[in-house]
């Protein structure tokens, strides 16, 4: 050291770097720094200084003055193991795992009893994808220090997901071992497992990780990701052994680590994991109003700062639709789109459901006299008209596929029961062979199958429409029904199974004027009204409400926004203004769940 100024105490190198050393380990970085740099003011060959500073730089995030010093304490002193270690750590950390390689095989070669060198070159031949040469050097650290838990641990870490789980078992088996309260390896187990697709064995491995680590963010939003696997809820990881009926529990669980994770501090990808397992549950009708208020008020500050996340938006419109404020969540929702391009709506089907929810008073009042042009775009006839008389007729719209598919099955069940119920089908854009076989069907069972077609040209609109446009267009030949037949006109779906004959006060259409079935799951004004069972009297509500719906379809069709579900989210948009002007139609309200003339759905059968 130099010479001491007035006042200041003298040390010999030894105690200064004693002291400094002393400070480092104890996190007081400015102070260890400060005697770093005052022994190299002294003797600026000092190498152990220069090294101790660059570990010291690069522990606080500067990694090129780290690189620099330790560079330099080499250049004086190059037969130092731990320096060219300690640099070969920055150079990985730094992505360049090549050089990192070659420093820790530096570090051997000058000390080959080095446990830890032999353990960072493993991890940079690791990332180099060199798995057998890093497998070599974990077992070179295991060797030379058999309680080098971390080295089993890395090889458990780098054989996850790869072509020998059992391998990986193996190495992470010996990790725990060695240290069998490590959070480390109980997560690495369950990273392990989850890549193998053992998804209860992930949940183990991560649950036992969470609990070693109580409060670490990260531990719960893996757990919860392992949880949520594990349910079978996830359409990718389907499992025979957890029916849908079994899904409730598992996702509340999940739902409410990942909000516990998020209070920890966890990262955005929890957070956007949060909002689409919330979607998820709303739609599989398991997610209780308490749980949803709590996701909705973190969705409201997801969306300040990620106003792209459509999922915390749905989340918020889903809280408004349960309170009962249908008319703010659509205002919500068209503030929410604005900016949005019509490719990123249609990419996020939450999104685009919720855009053709509209209950605003404004835009309700001007259905009465909209006509939609898409109504009126096609040719529609009809070869084999109703009979008049006969009760209420159940009508199913199809394209030429799904009539192929289910068509023959679904009318040896709808007419099976004499007299029973009256079929109408109407097919869009059918084949000859489909004309031929409709005209078939119709002649054996005279007075109580009938047939419409329509022409139109749907190409013009977004994909999906098409198939949107098939069940749309049930009202409009519903309204063409009520005015041929003047009887009641259900509309249902052609994968559903009719099982009894409609009881008379329906077939007649006595003393109501709109059946719906409900889904009170609910699941979202899209969902809430299930029209695979929509019953329309001719009376003069029931044809008021279907020209308000069908006004509503077209102009959503009209404006190229048209997508899945419009046909639900209309009737239910239409009859909430209603009840929230005071309007009180003569309503039949069936149970979605316990429909007693109909099975939903069957279409794995047919």
């Amino acid at each position: 050291m130099s010479q001491a100024k007035p006042g200041v105490v003298m040390v010999s190198l030894s105690e200064a770097y004693a002291i400094a050393i002393g400070h480092h380990r104890a996190g007081r970085m400015g102070e260890a720094a400060g005697i770093y740099r005052a022994i190299l003011d002294a003797d600026p060959r000092q190498a152990d200084a220069l090294h101790l500073l660059g570990v010291l730089a690069g522990q606080t995030g500067r990694g090129e003055d780290a690189v620099s010093l330790i560079t330099q304490a080499i250049t004086l002193d190059p037969e130092a193991a731990d320096y060219h270690d300690n640099l070969g750590s920055l150079r990985r950390t730094g992505g360049d795992a090549v050089r990192a390689a070659g420093q820790h095989a530096r570090a051997l070669a000058l000390e080959p009893g080095r446990a830890k060198a032999a353990f960072n070159r493993g991890l940079a031949l690791g990332d180099l994808g060199r798995v057998e040469e890093a497998l070599i050097c974990f077992r070179a650290a295991l060797r030379i220090d058999p309680g080098y838990g971390a080295a089993a641990l890395a090889a458990g870490r780098l054989l996850a997901g790869g072509p020998e789980p059992t391998a990986a078992e193996r190495w992470l088996a010996h990790a725990l071992s060695l240290a069998p309260d490590s959070a480390d390896a109980w997560a690495a187990v369950g990273r392990a497992r989850l890549a193998a697709a053992e998804a209860d064995g992930a949940v183990r491995g991560y649950g036992r990780a969470a609990r070693l680590c109580p409060g670490n963010g990260a531990a719960l939003s893996n757990l919860a990701m392992a949880t949520l696997q594990a349910s079978g809820a996830l359409p990718e990881f389907p499992r025979a052994d957890r029916p849908e009926a079994s899904w409730g529990e598992p996702l509340g669980r999940v739902l409410d680590l990942f909000l516990e994770a998020l209070d920890y501090g966890t990262g955005e990808v929890a957070e956007v994991a949060l909002f689409r397992t919330a979607v998820l549950t709303i739609h599989r009708g398991m997610l209780d109003d308490a749980r949803l208020e709590r996701i909705a008020e973190r969705a409201r500050d997801r969306l300040r700062c990620a106003p792209g996340d459509g999922a915390a938006a749905a989340c918020i419109a889903h809280s408004l639709y349960r309170r009962g404020r249908l008319v703010t969540a659509s205002r919500l929702a068209r503030r929410y789109l604005r900016g949005w391009s019509e490719e990123a709506i249609r990419a996020d089907p939450q999104t685009a459901k919720w855009r053709q929810v509209d209950a605003r008073p404004v835009f309700l009042d001007t259905l009465s006299g909209y006509r939609p042009r898409i109504a009126e775009a096609g040719e529609r006839s009809m070869p084999v008209p109703p009979a008049a008389g006969g009760g209420a007729i159940l009508l199913v719209s199809v394209d030429s596929g799904y009539w192929r598919r289910f068509g023959g099955w679904f009318l040896s069940h709808a007419l099976k029961d004499a007299p029973g119920n009256r079929v109408h089908v109407h097919i869009v854009n059918p084949g000859a062979e489909d004309r031929a076989d409709l005209d078939r069907r119709c002649a054996a069972q005279p007075g109580r199958l009938s047939w419409s077609l329509e022409r139109i040209d749907l190409s013009v609109h977004a994909p999906g429409a098409e198939t949107t446009y098939y069940a749309c267009a049930r009202f409009f030949v519903a309204r063409d029904l009520l005015g041929w037949t003047g009887a009641p006109v259900f509309i249902t779906d052609i994968d559903a199974r009719c099982t009894a004959p409609l009881p008379p006060d329906l077939r007649d259409g006595a003393g109501w004027d709109l059946t719906i079935m409900r889904d009170r799951r609910a699941r979202g004004p899209f969902d809430d009204i299930i029209v695979s069972f929509l019953g329309i009297a001719p009376t003069a509500a029931g044809r008021e409400f279907l020209g308000l719906v069908g006004a509503y379809i077209g102009w959503f069709f009209d404006r190229g926004e048209a997508a899945w579900t419009l046909d639900q989210a209309a009737p239910y948009a239409v009859l909430y203004d209603w009840t929230r002007r005071g309007r009180t139609p003569r309503l039949r309200d069936c149970e979605f769940l316990r429909l007693p003339w109909f099975d939903f759905p069957v279409k794995g059968e047919g």
